[in-house]
């Protein structure tokens, strides 16, 4: 394939929309306090900078808010190790994304749980101690954080309710009520603290719940819901069933039809924010978590779905995670953009170019590339090749995909003066630790040497940098394989 794509730098821009750093996933809370893990989040801010952070688990047994004791109207509430979360996040400059669950295990009405942490997920015995928990709690984030600070966090009611007997054993009608006592004791804090949901796998249960708040005069300040490109047929009504990659239709048929449902509701301004989405849930997704093919796709569909939603936050941060129990070697399949061992993935450099763009954009014709520029005259171009997934492999091996080099040629009117030129590329083979690892002889517990060459290897590779002095037109030109980034800066001197 050939294209060829004609850029005036004096045309009209449009701000460069920065909705996909506003939050980013990660496993449940107690996890966060391990030392690696927050080195993992150091290292992601520091070269990407997401605005806030989402997380299960917060009211587990490992956090411990609830106490084995009592002060008189309830368990005694222990705030201690939720605090400590909590601050390190700020102190990182991210907005906690508060998601309120799941049942401590003296407030829970059974004895069901999900995850090797064992999230208890059975509806409370007593709604009023679960109001009274809610309300101490964000009283307690109140008077630590002010009040200025909790007003501009999320607060995210339960995770994924739609699956039943799995995040939740209620009915609908059950999240309803947990949903409805929830936004009462937090707004009984503060009536500008935000609070939303359904936090819903696959988009479920949106209409429902806006027609609900409205209909009972519930308040609602924000629609939070998940989506995967693997997953069950949405278009057909299909919650349920064979999961097979639905591609960017599906993706961005997912966030238009839940924006069209908001503006057809009595909350036609609530916030749309995807707390969840990924390549695909499976945990054991290699080649859709660890590859090229991830960067190359989440470029793309953040490309598609730019302009839609208010918040995209990928799933996860760090691959220091255990719903399944954590992982037996470097590389196997679970969301982060790093591993566990911090090491980048190919879909890091994703996240992290786009976090570079500046922050004007001159909307291109070509379907896989952006342009920034700044105000002082420099230029970033991201350009990517997407196949096309022809069969997927949920259980670690590679995904069939059909695709074909593709020559890019970008043609840049404006450029006048002294520039750095400078070109970096991730493909297959490139700035691809998973690469590296298997060419290595994929060692389940690599030594620290090998650990640090993975860490080189990860990086992406320098092309070409060169200095020019432009008088015309300039010319870009590369050939693209499948799954290959190619990111160019051109610095003023």
């Amino acid at each position: 394939m050939h294209t060829s794509t004609h850029i005036d730098l004096h045309a009209a821009a449009v701000p460069f929309n920065r909705f996909f750093q506003r939050g980013v996933g990660s496993c449940h809370a107690y996890l966060t306090l391990r030392e690696d893990f927050r080195d993992h989040v150091r290292l992601a801010q520091k070269e990407i900078g997401f605005g806030g952070i989402r997380f299960h688990g917060i009211f587990t047994e490992y956090v411990g808010v609830v106490h084995k004791t009592d002060d008189g109207d309830g368990p005694t509430l222990n705030f201690q190790n939720a605090t400590k979360i909590y601050e390190f996040f700020v102190g990182q400059g991210m907005k906690p994304f508060v998601e309120l669950g799941f049942m401590p295990v003296r407030l829970a009405s059974g004895p069901q749980t999900i995850f090797d942490y064992r999230g208890n997920i059975t509806p409370p015995k007593d709604w009023t101690q679960w109001s009274r928990l809610v309300r101490r709690f964000v009283e307690h984030l109140v008077n630590n954080f002010g009040i200025e600070e909790v007003r501009t966090w999320h607060f995210e009611v339960w995770n994924e309710p739609d699956l039943h007997n799995t995040f939740w054993t209620g009915s609908r009608d059950d999240y309803f009520k947990l949903y409805a006592e929830t936004v009462r004791a937090v707004k009984t804090v503060d009536a500008r603290l935000r609070v939303g949901g359904p936090a819903t796998s696959k988009t479920m249960w949106v209409p429902d719940l806006l027609a609900f708040c409205a209909e009972q005069r519930v308040p609602l300040d924000f629609i939070s819901t998940h989506h995967y490109c693997v997953d069950a047929d949405l278009v057909q009504s299909v919650p349920e069933g064979p999961m097979y990659y639905r591609g960017m239709k599906g993706m961005v048929g997912d966030v238009e039809r839940v924006r069209a449902q908001i503006a057809a509701s009595a909350f036609p301004y609530a916030e749309l924010h995807f707390t969840e989405w990924n390549s695909c849930p499976a945990h054991e997704d290699v080649y859709g978590k660890d590859t090229a093919f991830t960067a190359a796709f989440a470029l793309q569909t953040i490309k598609e779905v730019s302009g839609k939603v208010d918040s995209y936050m990928w799933w996860t941060v760090s691959d220091i995670f255990e719903e399944s129990g954590l992982s037996l070697k470097p590389f196997t399949g679970k969301y982060g953009l790093v591993n566990q061992h911090g090491i980048k993935k190919p879909v890091f450099h994703a996240f992290r170019w786009l976090a570079q763009m500046y922050d004007q954009e001159l909307p291109l014709a070509h379907p896989s590339a952006r342009l920034t520029r700044s105000s002082t005259g420099d230029v970033r171009l991201l350009v990517w090749n997407l196949p096309e997934v022809v069969e997927t492999d949920l259980g670690g091996g590679d995904w069939k995909t059909k695709g074909a080099n593709s020559r890019d040629e970008f043609m840049i009117k404006g450029l006048h003066g002294r520039y750095r030129v400078r070109v970096w590329t991730v493909d297959n083979k490139h700035g691809n630790a998973l690469h590296a690892w298997r060419v290595m002889g994929s060692p389940d517990y690599p030594k620290a040497a090998q650990i640090e060459a993975l860490r080189k290897a990860a990086e992406p590779v320098l092309l070409r940098d060169e200095t020019l002095t432009i008088t015309t037109d300039l010319a870009l030109a590369h050939d693209l394989a499948p799954c290959e980034l190619v990111f160019v800066d051109l610095e003023r001197c």
